[in-house]
């Protein structure tokens, strides 16, 4: 499930990278925290896969103009499915049934209702005078008082006090002001201010803050306000366990599950990127003369590239590893230089002492040394986003030689999806990134060469390494979502239809039309970056798959375990788990052959191949733009891999009427039976 974190007009980046660091650390393996905006809560059926929405500190007059739209949505998210609303700050601000912030100042005052009215009455702020908008001059450590009776200090500016919050019996409170407000907030004057609520709206709860406990100390002394004040750290690095106490108390009350080693959980400095490639020495050399071409300036015994977003710093050899990962110790993974190191000929290949979590001698022990895709690897323990670093720096993608390059990296703290959504990949989550290059036209066809396809090539590539990995893979259910997502069946699907899958392959994994939505989840996500340079197509197919982490859906080694459970009963030989190296070369192995035949012969070489792994085969489809009329789908276009739907009598799910419609995703909303544009063509 997600725990899905508001990006967009009003939250603050610092208040975004705080409550990702938090949440991140306290949720997971159990949610993926990602970040979110308006137009993807209003579009995207978010809610069915969704445990919290979080909205952070910054300004809540643009939270009502940006996401009125979706207010409606957040409701019913709530009351009716159960879900959970957390806003800190600014989000607790917006939550309430009215606010009133700096009442009487002209140029910051801001009073009005609100639409969510999650908690019933005032959100009155802020709090202590001497607020600034972008600034640290009113921040300070307020002393809370917490319902078991202990004091924490924690991270203020500019929060409110839920006014006469205990008369509610919807509300708790689970932290007061432990100090004088600067406003008034309740008919009783012995009282506490109440700075921290959980509220009870129907089905689920809305966790509302007024101070900042999702702030972490440490990130706090990197701010660059000459207002910044270090005293405030001080104070706050010694409550930092109570912190972090706290946080999973209350999020634990809001319903979300915490796991419990979040006090030994920080976050992961980048590590060097390590670039090496196998028999093919001429790839490294042409990579170093690209090098020594660029515009870049060599000082210390590294090249220096200065990239549009990023700035490198490129080695040779590995005996400068030390050195490259001092220079990124504690440092922001988006603000440092980044290290390369260039393997020398003397040691082709990463030693294991720096690469506890891939042997990049074992991944090309299973590279086809016929494939081009893929025969030069770079690679990071931790990264920031293979895709991202890529797409975002064509100065450092052009240095690669072409259609080689394979960047794989065990940690991702900054990968990136469709919508700008952002997340951590932790371990067990395999991401890469394969960089292609294309002709415009096909050398043999002398057509132009429609790159639609390639998204659907790459899925068909993954999903044929998984199923070809070892004998007996053939049985793991996995199936393909138009158009580039690959989807396994849900362990519990298949134990409550009491399903057998050894020895039966794909055939093991048909599921009836009607349930294809609910049994399937997925573990794998394709994000294609498109670029034209130099008179060919140049693209990133970043990809991320999930091998070995159970957090919040399922992965290919736990249906090995399954599958081998099964075999065991059958007296078969037990199947190998998934090792992440060999997956990727039997992935570039796959991806080579396929993009080949599609290269010289056409889409209709490998669209058959596709269609026996998608889920889609004569799915039906309700067109909601087209009177709500069925269709079915019988294949996907020629020219642009749209998908094609002939429409059904009424009636019936076997005669059509000669109507005939291509679809196509509603943006980012493509789901199994919802979010289609049709267009009709017969």
């Amino acid at each position: 499930m997600n725990v899905l974190v508001y990006n967009g007009p009003g939250a603050s980046p610092d208040s975004v990278k705080h409550a990702l660091n938090t949440l991140r650390r306290l949720l997971e393996p159990f949610y993926a925290v990602c970040t979110t905006n308006a137009r993807v809560l209003q579009t995207e059926p978010w809610a069915g896969k969704t445990s919290a929405v979080v909205f952070p500190g910054g300004a809540d007059l643009p939270y009502t103009k940006e996401c009125a739209s979706v207010i409606s949505q957040l409701k019913k998210f709530v009351s009716k499915q159960g879900g959970t609303f957390i806003g800190f700050c600014a989000g607790g601000y917006f939550a309430t049934n009215c606010v009133e912030f700096a009442q009487g100042d002209p140029q910051l005052e801001v009073v009005g209702k609100r639409e969510l009215k999650f908690f019933p009455d005032t959100g009155r702020g802020p709090a202590f005078h001497g607020f600034k908008y972008n600034s640290e001059a009113g921040a300070r450590a307020a002393s809370l008082r917490l319902s078991n009776g202990e004091e924490l200090k924690t991270y203020y500016n500019g929060g409110c006090v839920f006014v006469n919050a205990e008369k509610y019996e919807n509300v708790e409170v689970l932290a007061h002001y432990n100090e004088a407000l600067d406003v008034p907030y309740s008919q009783d004057p012995s009282s506490l201010g109440a700075a921290v609520v959980l509220c009870q709206i129907g089905k689920g709860r809305a966790l509302l803050t007024g101070p900042h406990p999702e702030f972490v100390p440490k990130l706090l002394q990197k701010t660059n306000d000459d207002k910044y004040n270090s005293s405030v750290v001080e104070v706050l690095l010694e409550y930092e366990k109570g912190r972090l106490n706290f946080m999973k108390d209350i999020l634990t009350k809001a319903g979300l599950h915490c796991n419990n080693d979040f006090a030994d959980r920080v976050a992961p400095s980048l590590t060097p990127l390590l670039v090496m490639a196998s028999s093919n020495n001429h790839l490294i050399e042409e990579l170093e003369n690209n090098v020594r071409n660029s515009d870049g300036i060599f000082e210390d015994g590294a090249a220096i590239l200065e990239g549009e977003t990023d700035s490198f710093r490129i080695y040779k050899g590995f005996d400068q590893y030390e050195a490259a990962k001092s220079e990124l110790l504690g440092e922001e993974p988006d603000e440092v230089p980044k290290s390369i190191i260039i393997s020398s000929a003397s040691e082709p290949f990463a030693p294991r002492k720096l690469t506890p979590n891939f042997d990049t001698a074992k991944y090309f022990q299973y590279l086809n040394p016929q494939s081009s895709v893929g025969s030069l690897l770079m690679y990071g323990e931790v990264i920031t986003s293979t895709s991202s670093l890529l797409n975002n720096n064509k100065k450092l993608l052009s240095l690669f030689p072409r259609n080689s390059m394979l960047h794989v990296g065990t940690i991702q703290v900054s990968g990136r999806g469709r919508g700008g959504n952002t997340w951590v990949n932790p371990k067990g989550v395999s991401a890469s990134t394969a960089c292609i290059n294309l002709p415009l036209v096909s050398p043999t066809t002398g057509r132009p060469v429609s790159i639609v396809f390639v998204q659907y090539l790459a899925m068909l590539a993954y999903c044929k390494a998984i199923l070809s990995y070892a004998p007996g893979f053939e049985d793991l259910p996995v199936k393909i979502k138009w158009p580039n997502d690959l989807y396994a069946m849900k362990p519990e699907y298949y134990r409550t239809k009491k399903l057998r899958l050894t020895g039966r392959g794909l055939a093991g994994s048909k599921t009836p039309l009607t349930d294809v939505e609910p049994a399937y989840v997925k573990i794998s996500g394709l994000l294609v970056n498109t670029n034209f340079l130099n008179n060919c197509y140049s693209l990133l197919l970043g990809c991320g798959l999930n091998v070995s982490h159970d957090g919040p859906t399922t992965s290919l080694n736990s249906w090995v375990s399954i599958l081998n459970k099964e075999r065991e009963k059958a007296n078969m030989n037990p199947l190998p788990f998934v090792e992440i190296e060999k997956l990727q070369a039997l992935y570039m192995n796959n991806l080579n052959v396929v993009l080949d035949t599609f290269l010289n012969k056409g889409p209709v070489s490998v669209l058959p191949e596709y269609y026996d792994l998608w889920l889609h085969n004569d799915q039906i489809v309700t067109l909601t733009d087209h009177q709500n009329v069925k269709a079915k789908i019988v294949g996907i276009t020629k020219d642009y891999g749209l998908l094609i739907a002939k429409e059904l009598v009424s009636g019936t799910n076997t005669q059509f009427t000669g109507n005939v419609y291509h679809l196509q995703p509603d943006g980012n909303t493509f789901d199994i039976f919802k979010g289609l544009i049709s267009k009709k063509v017969i």
